[in-house]
């Protein structure tokens, strides 16, 4: 893998990590009103966790496989 492209995997992970925080926004606060029942709380907080592990992962991912293939 070249640079480049490492560069361009970390952007995009980072990019759906950034829409993951507005969507968490969005469901926190719909249409003007927060969200205040802790079982919508909890379910929306636990969607962006598993949002953000699969790009965090895929993050360590691509940088791994950088790493083993510019090994000197």
């Amino acid at each position: 893998m070249e640079k480049y492209k490492l560069s361009e995997l970390i952007f995009d992970a980072c990019d759906r990590i950034h829409e993951a925080t507005t969507d968490l926004y969005e469901r926190l606060h719909p249409e003007g009103n927060p969200r205040f029942k802790h079982e919508d709380i909890e379910l929306s907080i636990k969607k962006f966790r598993e949002w953000i592990n699969f790009e965090i992962d895929a993050i360590r991912s691509a940088t791994s496989e950088y790493r083993d293939e510019h090994k000197d």
